[in-house]
């Protein structure tokens, strides 16, 4: 019982969290009507906590074990319809549908995906896969990407659920595997085979926008619309072998290095579209750096010659999170060759983990690549067949105007701006099958949290765990009510 009284007393604690930190999630306005703000946030934490001990890391993925702890929680929701689609042994998506008491309008489906990256253990402060609370803050991996929003998902859906008498369209919630790759047996395997269960959903709502905090506040609201579309493009170096006794001028794995380092070191040109123009225009005033400031006004002016949008994207360029965003990106991921120390090999491959701007051609990317490494025994070459880039999501939606309106509300002086990811997420398959879909991680977090998504110590701080469920809550309730 003392170990029960203590272990609650260090929750409340980690709750109540030093009143600076708390202050970044303070919510100006009133909570909406019979949502109890304290009651939510515990229910979220808990549901993370839960999550987090379910090891979904990818590979193998295991997801069955998540989507048979969303079945067990989702069965007691009046209302709700429940669906495990079982892909592959230990492999499962899993589906809840809340149905509105009298539909007049299409639904409205929330997503987010079951599997995590791996984790290196050595590297964590704490066991990726036990959640600990320590200074306010809940540790585990997946506690970002993407479990914190199926948590704080759950737990809006269960609020609506109590009010589905006054609901005008049923909700969707979706929990997806494979999303950190491997084998198509997530988004792609329930829009091919299961299509019928996502309802003829009018839009969607997913992960991949972001919620930012900057100095102590919750600063720009950046909703995604589109995203970079990815690809892998690898390079191989072909050479003379021989023994390690005698150097060779045609060594492969030196000019591997010469040709990756040029690729490394090359910029691709600009390429802005309506969702980038709009997303540096209405960031422009948020800038507290007055000549990056000036530099997002020059990029977007009416009229810019491309002289003058090379100069102000050079000098945005020196923020590597603004360079991803103004054009393709190419990034050193794998390094292959040799196999033992005193042979010279006769060929090393590398791996270019490569971004592009939706509307450009990969092909015409790959042969950048080529010019730009000037190594005639080295070649780049696209892993995988082209893929045609789905529209951008509209921003006059019903569910966008919720999400931006929600925000405002929260947030009353955060910027609210549409968003390209520079990641891939489940949207991109959700848009190519004609449901505009939009991003978001709801969890307001500090640049220095959301960097740790997918690299070691992942976390978030507790408070912003209720931030996201009222969120979400309400732009679900703005839709569906």
């Amino acid at each position: 019982m003392l170990m029960k009284t203590l272990a609650a007393a260090g929750l409340a604690a980690l709750l109540a969290a030093p009143a600076a930190a708390q202050a970044v999630y303070d919510v100006a306005a009133p909570a909406p009507a019979g949502f109890d703000r304290a009651a939510t946030g515990r229910a979220t934490l808990t549901h993370l906590q839960n999550l987090i001990r379910l090891n979904t890391q990818n590979p193998p993925g295991n997801e069955a074990l998540t989507a048979a702890y969303f079945d067990s929680v989702f069965r007691t929701v009046p209302g709700v319809e429940t669906h495990v689609l079982t892909v592959a042994p230990g492999r499962a998506n899993f589906v809840a549908r809340l149905r509105a008491a009298r539909p007049t309008k299409k639904p409205v489906l929330i997503l987010g995906h079951m599997d995590v990256v791996g984790a290196d253990t050595a590297k964590w402060e704490t066991d990726p896969f036990v959640p600990t609370l320590r200074d306010g803050y809940l540790y585990g991996r997946g506690a970002i990407d993407d479990k914190g929003m199926l948590a704080a998902a759950l737990v809006a859906m269960q609020e609506l659920a109590r009010g589905r008498e006054r609901m005008t369209r049923d909700v969707i919630f979706l929990a997806t595997a494979a999303e950190e790759g491997g084998p198509a047996v997530g988004i792609d395997s329930v829009v091919e085979n299961h299509r019928a269960l996502l309802g003829d959903a009018e839009f969607a709502l997913n992960e991949g926008g972001r919620i930012r905090i900057r100095n102590g506040r919750v600063s720009t609201v950046n909703i995604q619309t589109t995203e970079k579309v990815y690809y892998n493009v690898v390079a191989t170096a072909t050479g003379t072998g021989g023994h390690g006794s005698v150097p060779l001028p045609g060594n492969a794995l030196a000019a591997l290095a010469r040709a990756v380092n040029r690729v490394h070191e090359w910029k691709p040109p600009v390429r802005l579209i309506e969702t980038t123009r709009l997303y540096f225009a209405r960031l422009a005033p948020t800038e507290g750096n007055p000549e990056m400031r000036r530099a997002m006004e020059a990029l977007t002016a009416p009229g810019a010659s491309r002289a003058a949008i090379d100069a102000a994207a050079a000098l945005l360029s020196r923020e590597p999170l603004h360079s991803a965003v103004l054009r393709t990106g190419a990034s050193l991921t794998m390094l292959n060759g040799g196999f033992r120390s005193n042979v010279i090999p006769s060929e090393g491959k590398a791996t270019f983990n490569v971004r592009i701007v939706p509307g450009e051609d990969i092909r015409q990317v790959v042969a950048e690549m080529n010019r730009v490494a000037a190594e005639p025994s080295v070649r780049f070459a696209l892993d995988g067949e082209p893929l045609p880039a789905p529209a951008p999501s509209p921003v006059a939606t019903e569910l966008y105007r919720a999400m931006e309106s929600s925000a405002r509300v929260m947030a009353p002086g955060a910027v609210v701006l549409p968003f390209m990811s520079t990641g891939a997420t489940d949207g991109a398959v959700l848009r190519g099958a004609g449901i505009p879909t939009y991003g978001i991680l709801p969890m307001p977090l500090p640049e220095v949290d959301e960097l740790r998504m997918h690299g070691d110590n992942e976390r978030v701080p507790v408070a912003a765990l209720g931030w996201a469920t009222e969120y979400l809550y309400r732009v679900l309730s703005a839709v569906a009510r």
